[in-house]
């Protein structure tokens, strides 16, 4: 099956900015939701795609894979957007009122807060990003309590049902023919209350912890991408998911090359001679010693090009290539036999 063009979907360019996603899908989404749409089967297919593809091109790292590598490259890291995530987004985007007005469907009324999402940076050579390298980081993030275990009460008691929505985390209200639902201010739609809080966390159910982790950085990586590590963020709210960690990669500049995508530009310097009777070379390269034909006749600023020794090409096998600039250097005082021996050159070109 062709890839879906996620663009195309939701009808926007592929310069396309979070807010312009966004609104797109805010449109599509009400236009085919299924309970809107009962006698339309197509509906729903509508409304999924849509929700799909407001799924990757919201999300930094996953619109950059797809950018990269398509439909393909996204399932081939593990991404995947479920039936619950399709209404889930439509929920977060909307509130639980339209959940209501639509019928409810695809969450429970109570929801649990998912953990913070976090972001870090990363700082790695240019050898250690053409052959992938394991770091470890250390960060800040939350962290269950230890007193309570996260439910944030003092020992001896424990979270009660909130009275005023009866553990729903929302209340409704009627406005006409339809039921409007809004999230209970009493306990900002937990559910729950705590009349004894934990005198460590304060009622939070978190805490501040310094953690190392290790990250596994691909080969191939470049300047300003981004690594998620699902659960790797701040704890989440009893029984919901640990946020996310996004660690954005820099490369450092390398005295050796110039990095233009997955292709390297290295310039060498040669002798007039070896520029006017060519020569054979060798280079370091990224990956090991590059084996370089300097042809006969080379001028200044010509490049040679050898085949698959640049970057590793992120989630391939294959490699970019090596662009191997030359310059050629005139001698600034010659001695007095090289002088004589370009006189003789001079009086043979013009003769």
């Amino acid at each position: 099956m062709a890839d879906r063009d996620y663009y195309a979907i939701l009808g926007v360019p592929r310069d396309a900015d979070k807010e312009e996603v966004k609104k797109a899908y805010r449109r599509l989404a009400v236009q085919f939701h299924p309970d809107k749409n009962p006698d339309d089967p197509q509906a729903e297919d509508k409304f999924k795609a849509a929700a799909q593809a407001y799924d990757v091109l919201s999300d930094p790292d996953k619109r950059q894979v797809y950018d990269r590598f398509g439909e393909a490259g996204l399932k081939g890291r593990g991404y995947d957007t479920s039936a619950s995530d399709i209404f889930s987004h439509f929920m977060d985007m909307f509130g639980g009122g339209l959940g209501d007005l639509f019928g409810g469907r695809g969450q429970s009324s109570q929801r649990r807060g998912k953990g913070r999402d976090q972001q870090v940076e990363v700082v790695v050579t240019l050898a250690e990003a053409a052959t992938g390298i394991e770091k470890e980081i250390g960060i800040s993030r939350d962290e269950a309590c230890s007193t309570c275990h996260g439910t944030g009460a003092a020992e001896g008691s424990g979270p009660e049902r909130c009275p005023a929505c009866r553990g729903n985390g929302r209340i409704a209200h009627n406005q006409g023919l339809f039921t409007i639902t809004t999230t209970c201010p009493n306990c900002h739609g937990a559910g729950r209350i705590i009349k004894e809080r934990c005198a460590k966390c304060s009622g939070t159910g978190h805490t501040t912890t310094e953690k190392t982790i290790k990250v596994r950085i691909p080969a191939g990586i470049d300047s300003g991408n981004t690594l998620r590590v699902n659960g790797a963020g701040g704890v989440g709210d009893t029984g919901a998911p640990a946020g996310d960690l996004y660690v954005v990669v820099g490369v450092r500049e390398d005295p050796r090359f110039g990095r233009e995508g997955d292709d390297l530009v290295h310039d060498r310097t040669i002798s007039v001679a070896d520029a006017v009777l060519g020569k054979k070379i060798e280079i370091d390269g990224i990956l090991g010693n590059v084996k370089v034909d300097i042809p006969k006749g080379s001028q200044p600023g010509d490049t040679i090009r050898i085949h698959g020794e640049g970057m590793p090409r992120l989630g391939a096998r294959t490699r970019g290539d090596l662009w191997v600039r030359v310059e050629v250097e005139i001698p600034r005082d010659p001695s007095r036999a090289i002088r004589k021996l370009y006189e003789q050159i001079k009086d043979l070109e013009s003769s």
